[in-house]
């Protein structure tokens, strides 16, 4: 009788468990779920298309941005969103935002304020809004269906970054294009996350340790002149601290994108004057 009361008992508590257990997955799914929609629907929303007119048959396919983001509605959806993050052919096509309090803020709230474990694609709260630090440093969740910023661990492998060396950053002013330089794991603690030098020494000092640290070989080079974006995500696994950060230097900024107008040379002017009666 008493064997039969404890099974009883042991059978209630592991199914209580296992209850429990299933209705957390089943929660996250649904903010997973939830996430998801949002950022495809913020793409749908914010993103505009541009064609682009193949000029030479059988081209290279076209790495950088071909659309233009409307920063003055997302703007009016939260003012704290002062870029948009793209990397060619990945998931990572995301507002990005930055708030000036702490790191805490969007941790675990989407881009317009909604609370979700996903989060949003943020700026280091201590750098300048505006890109002007020598190292701006912008982190994202490792999630576990592939979204935010889990892409950035494939950056560790060769092949994987020899067909995405670059990333984009598009701001009001203009698409910042970036040359990744290196990526490799490092602590959450290291002086990688330094968001201004002290000295060029110290800038030198800090660009030899991330060329020495990297785990593929770029072929860009890079200078204390340069400007830094450095790219951080969290590692699965025991050690809590251990992060996956991809460095890029800007190597321009290019114009907004626009489709390009047909050059009209000058006789061709005269006879659509006269055309058009002028």
């Amino acid at each position: 009788m008493n064997r039969k009361w404890i099974k009883n008992i042991l059978t209630i508590f592991f199914l209580v468990i296992f209850v429990y257990a299933a209705g957390n997955l089943l929660l996250i799914w649904q903010e997973y779920r939830a996430s998801e929609e949002l950022y495809q629907q913020a793409q749908e929303e914010f993103i505009t298309e541009v064609e682009v007119i193949e000029v030479i048959e059988e081209a290279e396919p076209v790495t950088s941005p071909t659309f233009t983001i409307d920063f003055n509605q997302l703007e009016q959806v939260n003012s704290e969103v002062n870029g948009w993050i793209w990397i060619y052919d990945t998931v990572v096509n995301y507002p990005l935002v930055h708030s000036g309090q702490n790191n805490d803020a969007y941790l675990h709230k989407t881009y317009d304020g909604t609370y979700n474990s996903s989060g949003s694609i943020f700026m280091d709260y201590r750098n300048a809004g505006d890109y002007s630090d020598a190292n701006t440093v912008i982190y994202g969740h490792n999630m576990k269906n592939g979204k935010m910023f889990a892409v950035l661990k494939k950056f560790g492998n060769q092949g994987f970054y020899d067909a995405h060396p670059e990333f984009y950053i598009m701001t009001p002013e203009g698409n910042r294009r970036y040359e990744i330089i290196s990526a490799f794991q490092t602590d959450a603690l290291s002086n990688i996350y330094d968001r201004n030098f002290v000295s060029r020494e110290a800038k030198e000092k800090w660009l030899n340790k991330v060329l020495r640290s990297s785990a593929i070989l770029s072929p860009f080079t890079a200078t204390a002149d340069d400007s830094f974006v450095t790219l951080s995500t969290c590692v699965s696994g025991d050690n809590y601290r251990a992060r996956f950060v991809i460095i890029g230097r800007l190597a321009e900024t290019e114009p907004v994108y626009a489709e390009e107008i047909p050059t009209v040379e000058a006789g061709e002017i005269s006879e659509q004057t006269e055309m058009n009666g002028e």
